[in-house]
């Protein structure tokens, strides 16, 4: 019984202690947390968002980061320069790509590799046992497989180790390499070469392209130069990596459907297309009369030089310029062509000068399209040397509207301002020019201006500097991937469109919950507008409770307010507002916080890079999705936009 009882109190114990240790752990690891709350619902929040919108790009920054407005949007995909380029036709012609059958993986049945000796007219191969290559009498099919390394020991210049008959078509198969020497790369000569995806031709030294030498490179070709002559032509959907690369004579061409890596590009007599990607960390030159240079995508160069006077340059896209872009034409019918919507982005421009030969002489000109743009981070000089009748300097040739010349300063050559020489530049047409300093009007001493005016344009009205028109002109231009774009005096302001969380559970996303405009910021405060409270919970900026602003300064018994300015609530005016601090820049307007009232705790309303967002900064052109509207349905573009397929900061225009 004294045993019994014994062991029965042991158990009550046990079990009371027990209960009491469980108890303690319990409230340890399931004690409330607002950290823990909120961690779950943006959470939560992400796999909606991401559900919705697919997975967030790496790179996306939701408006916050402050770029280069003038090289925004340069970066989207090639295949959409289509979407925006222009179509101002040369009056040259370029050649098509062949047809896709010329690019092959393998050597056809039947095929026998060439003879060491050479032969005659016929179908051969070579691989890594090849050590010349020597055809004649008459057209043959040369077909190139592994790698076949001819680069040493090609000297005897009457029997260089790469010498296929003139007639020969050239097929470099799927993961071939060819390595020529310079001796037989520069009297390449034959009638086609197809170098297929995957596939190399290359070359230490110089690679040339003989007479009427047809190249079609799907592939990679590598050369320390590489030139077209004598009727020769590349078409480039591949690669292709040069220290130079030249055309030469009046009928050789190089068009670029792929991408031109070089130090210096020159054409001398022959004519450039690029329809996608060309990279020139040197100089990018046109030199003659006759050359052609016709840019429908994006050409990059750190140095270019229009020194001739052809008809045929031609920018339907994007030319960026890295350090200083040079033009002194000797012909009557050249000029540097802008269509509309396109546009030049480079850090100097020097109208009239010609550095290869110190010449400071003009003339130049400039004809741009509706929407062009021109812009010169710094310094822009103008020395024409030309009266207004003579037709050259700055026009633009649209009816339907205006193009833009944007400069930080215009300026005079100093030698030639000092003796008061005439014709710096005539400006014509529908054109603006806007800059922070320009040099102001004057005279030779016999009448002859310093600026002269064509075809309805006015110093009065359409020049906006210091000692001209103040402010800018009243003109917005979009940047996209073929415009550095232009902002005049009707900026348009920042604004912020936020969701409060609650998105994951309505399913709606329509970014309304909240949406301010940056009016302004001075004196240790930002005044914001505060245009839509979309949300029913209860938010604040900075501290404030939106809801309040606009009137209904309490929630209803169920916590919750009115949906203002949605489409589902009342419709009342924007209400200004102040906030401490100074906020201008996107990585500033950032940091003004939004918080919504969640679950009993405040909760703040982000933007991470590569992360779902919550607030978003576009700009005051956006308008405000209604309740319960996706805002991928409003705006097409936004999926793209998230997912980083359009790098467009205005994915909403």
């Amino acid at each position: 019984m004294k045993k019994n009882c014994y062991y029965g109190m042991i158990v009550i114990v046990a079990t009371i202690l027990g209960t009491m240790v469980l108890s303690s752990c319990s409230k340890d690891k399931y004690q409330y947390s607002e950290e823990k709350v909120e961690q779950n619902l943006n959470e939560t929040y992400a796999v909606a968002f991401e559900r919705a919108f697919g997975k967030v790009g790496p790179n996306v920054d939701w408006g916050f980061s402050s770029k280069n407005a003038k090289s925004r949007a340069l970066t989207r995909a090639v295949g959409t320069y289509a979407t925006c380029k222009g179509n101002l036709q040369p009056t040259i012609s370029f050649p098509t790509d062949c047809d896709a059958s010329n690019f092959l993986d393998d050597v056809p049945a039947g095929v026998n590799r060439l003879s060491p000796n050479g032969a005659g007219a016929g179908s051969y191969y070579i691989d890594s046992e090849t050590q010349s290559v020597s055809t004649w009498a008459g057209a043959s099919k040369i077909y190139i497989t592994g790698t076949v390394d001819l680069s040493n020991d090609d000297t005897n210049a009457a029997a260089p180790k790469f010498a296929p008959d003139y007639r020969s078509e050239i097929y470099l198969l799927t993961g071939a390499t060819l390595k020529l020497a310079e001796l037989s790369a520069t009297t390449l000569n034959v009638d086609a070469i197809y170098i297929a995806e995957g596939a190399t031709l290359e070359t230490a030294g110089f690679l040339k392209a003989n007479t009427n030498t047809k190249v079609y490179n799907h592939g990679t070709i590598k050369a320390g130069t590489f030139e077209v002559n004598m009727a020769s032509f590349l078409y480039n959907v591949g690669t292709l990596e040069a220290g130079s690369v030249n055309a030469e004579s009046n009928d050789s061409r190089i068009v670029n459907d792929g991408t031109i890596n070089a130090t210096n590009v020159t054409v001398n007599a022959g004519a450039i297309q690029n329809n996608a990607e060309c990279t020139v960390t040197g100089t990018t030159k046109v030199n003659s009369n006759n050359s052609g240079w016709v840019n429908n995508g994006h050409w990059t160069t750190y140095d270019y030089a229009y020194i001739g006077g052809s008809e045929n340059v031609i920018n339907n896209c994007m030319l960026e310029v890295t350090h200083d872009f040079e033009m002194n034409i000797s012909s009557a019918t050249g000029s540097f062509k802008i269509d509309a919507g396109c546009g030049v982005l480079t850090e100097n421009f020097y109208g009239g000068r010609d550095s290869s030969t110190g010449a400071v002489s003009g003339p130049f000109k400039i004809l741009m399209g509706a929407d062009a743009v021109f812009v010169v981070e710094k310094t822009a000089q103008f020395e024409c040397g030309k009266t207004g009748d003579d037709g050259y300097g700055i026009y633009g040739i649209s009816q339907d509207g205006y193009a833009v010349f944007q400069a930080k300063d215009i300026v005079r050559d100093t030698y030639l301002a000092s003796i008061n020489s005439h014709g710096a530049v005539t400006y014509g047409g529908n054109l603006y020019v806007s800059a922070e300093t320009h040099f102001a009007q004057g005279n030779d001493g016999s009448g002859n201006k310093f600026i002269y005016e064509k075809d309805g344009f006015s110093i009065d009205n359409n020049i906006y500097a210091a000692g001209f028109q103040s402010g800018k002109p009243n003109i917005n231009i979009t940047a996209t991937p073929c415009n550095p774009g232009f902002v005049g005096s009707s900026t348009p302001l920042y604004r912020v469109i936020a969701e409060d969380l609650s998105a994951s559970e309505a399913g709606d996303f329509d970014f309304n919950d909240v949406v301010f405009d940056v009016v302004k910021a001075e004196g240790g405060k930002t005044t914001l507008k505060l245009i839509c409270a979309g949300g029913t919970l209860p938010l604040r900026v900075k501290g404030i409770e939106v809801h309040g602003l606009f009137g209904e300064t309490s929630p209803n018994a169920s916590g919750t307010y009115k949906m203002y300015n949605t489409g589902s609530g009342p419709t009342v005016d924007p209400v200004t507002f102040e906030v401490d601090g100074e906020y201008t820049t996107p990585e500033q307007i950032k940091n003004i916080k939004i918080e919504v009232l969640k679950n009993g705790s405040w909760m703040e309303l982000k933007a991470t890079r590569g992360e779902a967002a919550c607030k978003i900064l576009v700009d005051d052109t956006f308008t405000p999705v209604p309740e319960r509207t996706n805002i991928a349905n409003a705006y097409m573009r936004f999926t793209d936009y998230v997912q980083g397929t359009f790098q467009d900061d205005f994915w909403w225009k």
